[in-house]
């Protein structure tokens, strides 16, 4: 029983002598439950609506009236133009389109009581985008209901409007659509991640950093050299996820196939310059892998979008996903191969991409260079 016990002690000293497994311990799960608890929400809020009113009569006028009072919807205007619609649609400026028809008022007050009004909705996402037309007959029923009561209409003749729904982009709804890229986002940099972070901690376990840096090669050249070869086995990665993601998968790629390698080489540098940063600060493989693993898991997962819509959380953890190179890459594929767009679109994702790679490898290096001294 002695002996037992002081097994159990020494396993205690254990712990107690390595900071990091017993933040793990204590402070993952305490960390865990705070930021689910305030992140999982899949109700959908701020859902962009432009609506356009061929009927400009006065159910419309109080439906548009609904609509803007709604706080889950976020009210971008009245047009009268299909072309802007479409062009605002497919450049991510709105989420959802309400097409009211001519004759609204006429067809459901005067005639047979019914009337058809047409919704057209960003369905990238599928759920998102059952949701989002949910809202949108919950709205129209609540219009009606408030239009009865007032009005005192009998119940054998009822209001109606029936909803057509359109689902751009994913009209089939297959949640592969959303969760691919996402996927795309959530390996890359994992992987790329853990390649790069062993990298030079494993100089240091061996004792050959010290003789690398007291070499003529430069600690730029050093930190360059080391990507590299990391960058060209993540690109053979890119292409097989790509090939399965289009032809296993039936994820379409209708966007420009060199724009999706320009973001994603980025992106993969991206992660691999966060990996040489997490080597250049660790001091055994170990901490390098739990590092790079498990401090790139969650906040990817969690923070990118893949998942979760932002806009549902909090303010506070919404300037959380600024920071999470993900969020912007996972956005960027969905928008080149679901909605088929081009650089425009994508291009303040592709500057912070490019801006967080030149800031990530710089601090790699000016991690290392101290070591001359």
């Amino acid at each position: 029983m002695k002996q037992f016990l002081n097994f159990v002690r020494k396993e205690f000293i254990h712990i107690l002598r390595d900071p990091l497994t017993l933040l793990l311990l204590l402070g993952m799960p305490v960390v865990e439950m705070i930021i689910f608890g305030f992140a999982l929400n899949m109700e959908v809020s701020g859902i962009r609506t432009l609506v356009i009113d061929d009927a400009s009569d006065k159910l419309s006028e109080e439906i548009v009236t609904a609509l803007r009072a709604n706080p889950y919807f976020v009210y971008e205007g009245t047009s009268h133009d299909r072309e802007e619609m479409n062009r605002l649609l497919r450049g991510d400026k709105i989420d959802l389109a309400l097409i009211l028809p001519p004759n609204l008022e006429r067809d459901v007050v005067t005639r047979s009581g019914k009337a058809q009004i047409s919704v057209i909705t960003d369905a990238t996402d599928a759920n998102i985008g059952q949701i989002r037309t949910g809202y949108v007959q919950g709205l129209i029923g609540e219009v009606l209901e408030s239009r009865m009561q007032t009005k005192g209409v009998s119940e054998r003749v009822p209001f109606a409007i029936d909803v057509n729904t359109r689902m751009m982009f994913n009209p089939s709804l297959r949640s592969t659509y959303n969760f691919v890229p996402g996927v795309m986002g959530l390996v890359l940099i994992i992987i790329c991640t853990l390649m790069t972070s062993v990298s030079i901690v494993r100089e240091k376990e061996r004792g050959t950093l010290e003789v690398l840096l007291s070499s003529p090669v430069r600690p730029t050249t050093m930190v360059i050299a080391k990507t590299i070869p990391y960058l060209l086995v993540s690109f053979v990665n890119l292409l097989s996820i790509l090939f399965i993601s289009h032809y296993l998968l039936g994820v379409p790629i209708r966007g420009s196939v060199w724009l999706i390698f320009l973001v994603t080489i980025i992106y993969i540098f991206l992660a691999l310059a966060i990996g040489m940063v997490i080597s250049a600060k660790a001091t055994t493989q170990r901490d390098a892998i739990i590092l790079s693993g498990f401090g790139m898991m969650m906040p990817t997962i969690v923070f990118s979008g893949m998942i979760f819509p932002i806009a549902n959380m909090p303010v506070v953890l919404q300037w959380v996903t600024k920071i999470v190179p993900a969020n912007y890459y996972i956005s960027a594929i969905r928008k080149l191969m679901i909605q088929g767009t081009g650089f425009g679109a994508i291009a303040y994702e592709t500057l912070v991409l490019t801006g967080m790679s030149v800031l990530l490898i710089t601090l790699a290096i000016l991690f290392i260079r101290p070591r001359l001294n």
